[in-house]
Protein backbone atom coordinates (compact mmCIF):
# COMPACT_ATOMS: atom_id res chain seq x y z
CA UNK A 1 0.00 0.00 0.00
CA UNK A 2 1.43 3.38 -1.01
CA UNK A 3 1.53 6.27 1.37
CA UNK A 4 -0.11 9.51 0.38
CA UNK A 5 3.14 11.34 0.95
CA UNK A 6 5.08 9.06 -1.38
CA UNK A 7 2.39 8.64 -3.99
CA UNK A 8 2.98 10.65 -7.19
CA UNK A 9 0.81 13.69 -7.70
CA UNK A 10 -2.07 13.35 -10.10
CA UNK A 11 -1.25 14.89 -13.48
CA UNK A 12 -2.79 18.30 -14.05
CA UNK A 13 -5.01 18.30 -17.13
CA UNK A 14 -7.46 20.53 -18.91
CA UNK A 15 -8.91 23.57 -17.15
CA UNK A 16 -6.84 22.89 -14.04
CA UNK A 17 -3.71 23.85 -16.00
CA UNK A 18 -5.10 27.34 -16.55
CA UNK A 19 -6.05 27.75 -12.89
CA UNK A 20 -2.61 26.66 -11.73
CA UNK A 21 -0.97 29.10 -14.16
CA UNK A 22 -3.19 31.96 -12.93
CA UNK A 23 -2.39 31.16 -9.28
CA UNK A 24 1.33 30.96 -10.04
CA UNK A 25 1.24 34.30 -11.87
CA UNK A 26 -0.62 35.92 -8.95
CA UNK A 27 1.86 34.48 -6.49
CA UNK A 28 4.80 35.70 -8.56
CA UNK A 29 3.25 39.19 -8.78
CA UNK A 30 2.86 39.26 -5.00
CA UNK A 31 6.44 38.16 -4.52
CA UNK A 32 7.66 40.83 -6.95
CA UNK A 33 5.69 43.54 -5.09
CA UNK A 34 7.15 42.41 -1.76
CA UNK A 35 10.67 42.28 -3.19
CA UNK A 36 10.30 45.85 -4.46
CA UNK A 37 8.90 47.01 -1.12
CA UNK A 38 11.53 45.24 0.99
CA UNK A 39 14.80 45.05 -0.95
CA UNK A 40 17.38 42.65 0.43
CA UNK A 41 19.80 44.26 2.83
CA UNK A 42 23.47 43.97 1.99
CA UNK A 43 25.40 41.86 4.45
CA UNK A 44 27.96 43.94 6.28
CA UNK A 45 30.74 41.59 7.29
CA UNK A 46 33.69 43.18 9.02
CA UNK A 47 37.06 42.15 7.66
CA UNK A 48 38.86 39.57 9.79
CA UNK A 49 41.28 40.94 12.30
CA UNK A 50 44.91 40.45 11.35
CA UNK A 51 46.65 37.63 13.17
CA UNK A 52 49.64 38.72 15.18
CA UNK A 53 52.32 35.99 15.04
CA UNK A 54 53.80 37.17 18.33
CA UNK A 55 50.43 36.80 20.07
CA UNK A 56 50.01 33.31 18.61
CA UNK A 57 53.47 32.34 19.80
CA UNK A 58 52.74 33.72 23.29
CA UNK A 59 49.45 31.81 23.40
CA UNK A 60 51.16 28.56 22.37
CA UNK A 61 53.92 29.06 24.90
CA UNK A 62 51.32 29.64 27.62
CA UNK A 63 49.40 26.51 26.65
CA UNK A 64 52.53 24.36 26.67
CA UNK A 65 53.65 25.73 30.04
CA UNK A 66 50.16 25.17 31.45
CA UNK A 67 50.18 21.56 30.27
CA UNK A 68 53.68 20.95 31.66
CA UNK A 69 52.69 22.46 35.01
CA UNK A 70 49.63 20.23 35.29
CA UNK A 71 51.68 17.15 34.36
CA UNK A 72 54.25 18.00 37.04
CA UNK A 73 51.52 18.60 39.60
CA UNK A 74 49.89 15.27 38.76
CA UNK A 75 53.25 13.52 39.17
CA UNK A 76 53.70 15.19 42.55
CA UNK A 77 50.22 14.19 43.71
CA UNK A 78 50.76 10.64 42.47
CA UNK A 79 53.61 10.28 44.96
CA UNK A 80 51.58 11.71 47.82
CA UNK A 81 50.46 8.36 49.28
CA UNK A 82 53.38 6.28 48.09
CA UNK A 83 55.18 4.90 51.14
CA UNK A 84 57.32 2.19 49.56
CA UNK A 85 60.57 1.42 51.36
CA UNK A 86 62.71 2.45 48.44
CA UNK A 87 66.29 3.66 48.58
CA UNK A 88 65.82 6.66 46.29
CA UNK A 89 62.31 7.65 47.36
CA UNK A 90 63.24 11.02 48.84
CA UNK A 91 65.46 11.83 45.89
CA UNK A 92 62.50 11.01 43.64
CA UNK A 93 60.20 13.25 45.71
CA UNK A 94 62.76 16.06 45.64
CA UNK A 95 63.09 15.74 41.84
CA UNK A 96 59.32 15.82 41.34
CA UNK A 97 58.90 18.84 43.61
CA UNK A 98 61.75 20.64 41.84
CA UNK A 99 60.20 19.86 38.47
CA UNK A 100 56.87 21.24 39.66
CA UNK A 101 58.49 24.44 40.94
CA UNK A 102 60.29 24.91 37.64
CA UNK A 103 57.07 24.32 35.73
CA UNK A 104 55.27 26.91 37.87
CA UNK A 105 58.03 29.43 37.21
CA UNK A 106 57.88 28.71 33.47
CA UNK A 107 54.10 29.13 33.55
CA UNK A 108 54.39 32.46 35.37
CA UNK A 109 56.88 33.67 32.74
CA UNK A 110 54.62 32.50 29.90
CA UNK A 111 51.59 34.16 31.51
CA UNK A 112 53.48 37.44 31.85
CA UNK A 113 54.53 37.25 28.18
CA UNK A 114 50.97 36.48 27.11
CA UNK A 115 49.48 39.37 29.08
CA UNK A 116 52.09 41.70 27.61
CA UNK A 117 51.09 40.69 24.06
CA UNK A 118 48.22 42.13 22.01
CA UNK A 119 46.10 39.01 22.73
CA UNK A 120 46.51 39.60 26.47
CA UNK A 121 45.50 43.25 26.07
CA UNK A 122 42.42 42.17 24.10
CA UNK A 123 41.58 39.66 26.84
CA UNK A 124 41.85 42.34 29.52
CA UNK A 125 39.66 44.68 27.47
CA UNK A 126 37.04 41.94 27.07
CA UNK A 127 37.15 41.18 30.79
CA UNK A 128 36.67 44.86 31.63
CA UNK A 129 33.31 44.83 29.82
CA UNK A 130 31.76 42.38 32.27
CA UNK A 131 31.40 42.53 36.02
CA UNK A 132 33.21 39.94 38.03
CA UNK A 133 31.36 37.83 40.53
Amino acid sequence: MLSLVLAPAAPVVGAAVGQVAIKMAALQATLDRLAAKYPPRPLVVPPPAPIDPAAVAARHMLARAHSAMFDARAAKYALRNDYRPQAGRFAQLRAVITRYQQARAAYATAAAAFHASSAGAALQAARAKYLRF
